[in-house]
């Protein structure tokens, strides 16, 4: 599982080597569009190790994106050719670089629709500079429409991971343990499996802002008798006659991103960062949670538990829902 190791607004990166540089990684960041004119979207200028140091990114929304790194004497420049996508939204921007054979990246996504470019010639980018950058501070200068950027290592683009929130509220055969709490060995109930050991116990710090932004389950329509923080991309187990008029099945997940309609669900973007835990049954399982049964994924390429909707189902089944519940009021 491939972690973000420095995030913005963080001082202290979750886990970031203390020296050294980083040859293969992935600098990501979440931007509030349209972006007006040119301008600067992030900027560290710093001497680090007797070097000069020099990590920029501007934009233009004729000419593109450029990247500019310097490190002492030497300087690249990385170009992502414009005319960049206009639209109303939250883009996606990655770069991605490996100094050996892979070479570098720069994409941009919004709305569906994606710019990218390739070429070669990256550095590798410094432990202390990716920490300035994250930690922020006068030697930073960050453009309001940035929303949370952050390094994770190697190229990958991160997968949807499902998480939950530390005070999540798990049964097992002990009690009910709040899931920051629960530990390998620990025999989780199941709605399929009965009893199943917890084989490992994974502790995460996250981007808490944009689209990876948590969402609250709200009591009583989830939890019944609180509310309980999950990741956008957790699923979640809906039952009932609209799941099974819709798709023929009694039971599906969605992810809690689809549920957040701000009333029975609410995306929380007030924290830079989100502490989350994952856990590992050794296999797909849905586990209970104060009433609310939530999926685990088991190992890469498992199917899950149950059939898990895609994003335009979902919203089929929460207009029904919504729909279900203000005549219930």
């Amino acid at each position: 599982m491939s972690r973000w190791i420095a995030l913005s607004d963080q001082p202290d990166p979750p886990g970031m080597p203390e020296a050294g540089a980083l040859v293969r990684g992935l600098l990501m960041a979440e931007i509030q569009m349209p972006l007006a004119g040119a301008g600067v979207l992030l900027d560290l200028r710093d001497r680090i190790g007797g070097e000069e140091v020099a990590l920029s990114l501007f934009h233009d929304l004729g000419s593109g994106i450029s990247l500019l790194h310097r490190q002492g004497a030497r300087l690249v420049r990385h170009v992502l050719p414009g005319p960049l996508p206009q639209k109303v939204g939250m883009a996606r921007l990655a770069f991605g670089w490996d100094a050996g054979p892979g070479g570098w990246f720069l994409e941009m996504e919004l709305a569906g629709q994606k710019v990218m470019a390739r070429g070669n010639g990256a550095m590798p980018l410094p432990m202390a500079t990716l920490q300035a950058l994250c930690a922020g501070g006068a030697g930073v200068l960050r453009h309001p429409a940035v929303l949370w950027y952050g390094v994770r290592q190697g190229a990958a683009m991160p997968e949807p991971l499902g998480w939950l929130g530390v005070a999540t509220p798990v049964r097992t055969t002990r009690g009910v343990v709040m899931a920051g709490h629960l530990q390998p060995g620990d025999r989780v109930v199941t709605r399929d499996s009965g009893a199943v050991p917890l084989i490992g116990v994974t502790r995460l710090q996250v981007p808490g802002r944009g689209s990876l932004s948590p969402v609250r389950l709200r009591a009583p329509y989830f939890g019944r008798r609180g509310d309980m923080l999950v990741s956008p991309d957790q699923p979640v187990l809906v039952a009932g006659p609209e799941a099974e008029y819709l798709f023929g099945d009694e039971e599906v997940l969605v992810a809690a991103r689809h549920l957040a309609d701000g009333q029975m669900a609410v995306a929380e973007s007030h924290r830079a960062v989100a502490v989350g835990v994952v856990l590992d049954l050794g296999q797909p399982e849905v586990i209970v949670a104060d009433g609310c049964a939530l999926a685990t994924a088991g190992p890469l390429g498992t199917a899950p538990a149950r059939r898990l909707l895609l994003d335009y189902e979902a919203k089929l089944l929460c207009s029904a829902m919504q729909r279900l519940q203000r005549r219930a009021v």
